[in-house]
């Protein structure tokens, strides 16, 4: 506080600063959870690249007209704070409208979807471009103080990201941004001055009554026409019957007549279909609400493949892994198991099904023999010793008719080769691991699911996999299962039996005849059993030659569901054509488009601009190279970071959550502390290479350490995370402050332009990371990271080559 209290005539300021940080973080967060319920979570990095889109065009602006903005500030900063304050309000409510409305299904089809997202681009950027100007002013008047004001930034951005928890855990989503763009009302009112005191206060007024009046709307959130809610909605007499915010998600429970249970039914099902409420989070669909019935003779299930573990031989003791659909949990205690153990993260759901629904489901989530873990799979599977399971239950995997690659960039880390080896260890000696796919066209879950099973058994010591995996298709599914020990004869038999009794046809068993294949359920294209047989047999030409994706997802590249590979996007568009492929793997475009699109907008809103600041361009290198490779390596780190965590903890929000938060607060630590040090050449250059070694042993020691501890109480964990985030991050901080103190004796005018070219390579590094996190995995990404920092430390280490002061014309030049 010494610090501070030195700048008593400004610390209203250095307040108000730290509270409205706080609403631009919670709100860039809350943004992220809205796109995610109205559109995709891939649209998460649209928000983040438009942010700091916003951050870096108001460094352009900074750079072109200082002068004349620092005259202005003691009135303009408030404004701007509450100009930003009222357009996080009705940002979204604006997007909303049905001129500004996009659906990403549609950009392919419909050009001008394109313009409309631009569009939609435009509109969140004056948030955050209004609001960053508001404090971009306050860093370049101040800038010989900038340790305490960029403090009280991030300490301020670090508490809003626990504040936008503790809102979307207690408020409906579309609300949450009423609620935040108010903070930054109040910081605007905070810094009030006489002058512009009327224009500042009907501003007030206006943002005030907008919240008051959104804040009072119970209308329900509108989504893409294609997502699971809507279409639910669609059917006959069609009603949300149910709804509550979570920290997981916006639960929704929809109720139809129509609304019928067939996963895929057996071809001779002659039963009654049931009606079953769904559950949908985020506008997606999670599960049904099931029925425990102990008086029924036989379950729904028992006529799909889904029923291939059960019939081969009793199962005792059983784990059901994310297992957010209640309709399998209710089928495992149909055949009387001693004991259930299952993994749902979602402990608001959990929570809903043993309060709300608890009658309605048989009191399924109440059952005596059941022990429900609310942590992700992949986190107790690390965690808990070997339990000697007899089956192990995963989710099934895809949607009816394809997901179009909606999940690519999800990470899922329940299956990858790491997580399967744990769960092989979890198995008793006959134990099964099972899994269910939706089958898809052109083959792409099945054939990966088969080449992890396989791989899982070969790492394991098992010689000839085929004798321990058996398969089931139908015409919608198909069911895999992986045996720690052979099967057996019997087994078999079973299989067989089951499979004719249903109409079934087996895929994959030690004995299996190739006419067995196709006695009830037979495809055109015969390739996709070439493509099976192929995996049997160990065949490696098929991971590199096949048209997708299909080698087992790792702890490094966790994405199951991404299956799109760049190199063969010419060839794919030759076969499906440029108007059906984008519907195979959407997901994964989407980044790419969104990193093309702010790629553009930050050559529109930034660097030409700055081009125009022609005539000190050649002192610029240093100060280029040096705040670039701050905002490349500073997004990239916390990209890592997340994903890292999100493991380590088993809880993504929370975990998302708690690293941004560590990260800004240990950063705004490190700036307040910068202050006292000198901004020399070597201070900055001192404090680069310690944040390179840092990162540099992270790339060696990160995973080791948190594999080995992963297993550790919570308390501890804590700990550790808070020395593994906070003290690189603490030294990360000093860097910024650092380098605009020495602009600041070197060439004031460059500080703005710093401002402007850290946030233009801040607003591409998100998704870029994102790609290549995709394509090479998270260890390349981390050195990246490294390399940049490394630039920064070189960029001060040689100083004199890169901080050339621009030759000013004398008489003697004459």
């Amino acid at each position: 506080m010494g610090l501070i209290s030195g700048h008593k005539g400004n610390i209203r300021q250095i307040f108000s600063l730290g509270l409205h940080s706080a609403a631009i973080i919670a709100f860039q967060l809350a943004l992220m959870q809205l796109i995610s319920i109205v559109q995709w979570h891939h649209f998460a990095y649209m928000i983040i690249s438009v942010a700091m889109l916003g951050f870096g065009a108001s460094g352009t602006l900074l750079a072109l007209a200082r002068e004349r903005l620092i005259r202005s500030s003691s009135w303009l900063v408030p404004i701007l704070m509450t100009i930003s304050g009222f357009f996080m309000i009705v940002s979204f409510e604006i997007t909303r409208l049905d001129f500004f409305s996009f659906d990403v299904f549609l950009l392919f089809v419909d050009r001008s979807q394109f313009l409309i997202l631009a569009a939609n681009y435009l509109i969140y950027f004056v948030p955050f471009f209004s609001g960053a100007l508001a404090i971009g002013i306050l860093f370049i008047k101040h800038s010989r103080q900038i340790g305490t004001y960029y403090f009280s930034n991030l300490l301020g951005s670090g508490i809003g990201g626990l504040f936008f928890l503790l809102l979307f855990g207690n408020i409906m989503p579309q609300h949450v941004p009423a609620v935040i763009g108010l903070l930054s009302v109040v910081a605007g009112l905070i810094s009030l001055v006489k002058r512009k005191a009327l224009l500042h206060l009907a501003i007030v007024l206006l943002a005030v009554v907008s919240s008051f009046l959104l804040m009072r709307t119970q209308d329900r959130i509108s989504v893409s026409q294609y997502k699971s809610l809507a279409r639910a909605l669609n059917l006959p007499d069609a009603e949300i019957m149910h709804r509550q915010p979570s920290i997981h998600g916006l639960i929704e429970v929809v109720s139809s007549p129509a609304l019928r249970f067939a996963p895929a039914l057996s071809l001779n099902f002659t039963g009654e279909v049931p009606v079953k409420k769904n559950v949908f989070v985020n506008a997606d669909f999670f599960g049904v609400v099931p029925h425990f019935d102990v008086k029924a003779d036989s379950h729904i299930l028992d006529h799909t493949t889904q029923a291939l573990p059960w019939i081969m031989q009793g199962r005792n003791k059983v784990l059901m892994l994310n297992a957010g659909e209640g309709a399998p949990l209710a089928h495992a205690f149909a055949y009387n198991p001693e004991r259930v153990d299952v993994v749902i993260p979602n402990s608001s759901f959990v929570e809903m099904m043993q309060q709300e629904f608890a009658e309605e489901s048989g009191n399924l989530f109440l059952h005596e023999e059941l022990q429900i873990y609310a942590i992700e799979a992949r986190n107790f599977l690390a965690s808990k010793p070997p339990q000697g399971y007899d089956i192990i239950v995963l989710p099934q995997q895809g949607t009816f008719g394809g997901a179009a690659g909606i999940n690519a960039l999800r990470e899922s880390y329940e299956m990858t080769l790491e997580s399967f080896d744990l769960m092989w260890n979890h198995l008793d000696q006959d134990g099964v691991i099972t899994i269910t796919t939706w089958i898809d066209y052109p083959s792409r879950a099945s054939l990966k699911i088969l080449a992890t099973l396989v791989q899982t058994a070969k790492n394991k010591g098992v010689a000839d996999p085929s004798a321990h995996i058996a398969a089931l298709r139908s015409w919608g599914n198909v069911t895999f299962v992986l045996k720690k020990s052979p099967l057996s004869p019997e087994e078999i038999k079973n299989i067989r039996g089951f499979a004719s009794s249903k109409f079934f046809d087996p895929l994959l068993l030690p004995d299996l005849q190739k006419e067995e294949r196709q006695q009830f359920n037979v495809v055109g294209d015969q390739s996709f059993f070439q493509y099976i047989d192929q995996i049997m047999t160990g065949d490696e030409e098929i991971f590199s030659d096949y048209g997708f994706v299909i080698r087992p997802a790792t702890d490094d590249k966790p994405y199951f569901s991404q299956f799109l590979r760049l190199s063969q996007l010419r060839h794919l568009n030759e076969i499906f054509g440029g108007d059906q492929l984008p519907f195979l793997e959407l997901g994964y475009l989407i980044v790419v488009i969104t990193l093309v699109q702010s790629t553009l907008l930050a050559l529109i809103f930034i660097i030409l601009p700055l081009l125009r600041l022609r005539k000190s361009q050649k002192g610029k290198t240093g100060t280029l190279l040096y705040f670039g490779a701050l905002g490349i390596g500073y997004m990239f780190v916390e990209i890592i970071l997340i994903q890292r965590f999100v493991l380590y903890f088993g809880h993504p929000v929370f975990s998302i959550a708690a690293v941004i938060s560590t990260m800004l607060i240990a950063s705004g630590m490190g700036s307040l502390t910068s202050g006292k040090l000198p901004a020399t050449a070597k201070t900055t250059a001192f404090f680069g290479l310690i944040v390179t070694l840092f990162l540099t042993g992270y790339l060696l020691l990160l995973t080791p350490v948190m594999q080995g501890t992963i297993a550790s109480p919570v308390s501890l964990k804590i700990l550790i995370s808070l020395l593994l985030i906070g003290i690189p991050s603490f030294f990360k901080g000093m860097m910024f402050p650092l380098g605009i103190r020495y602009l600041s004796d070197y060439d004031v005018s460059q500080v703005p332009w710093a401002w402007g070219i850290n946030g233009s390579v801040s607003v591409i590094s998100t998704s870029l990371a994102m790609l290549i996190a995709v394509e090479a995995g998270f260890m390349v990404v981390m050195g990246i990271a490294v390399v940049c920092y490394s630039i920064a430390f070189l960029t001060f280490l040689f100083h004199n080559l890169f901080f050339r002061k621009p030759h000013v014309m004398t008489g003697l030049d004459l």
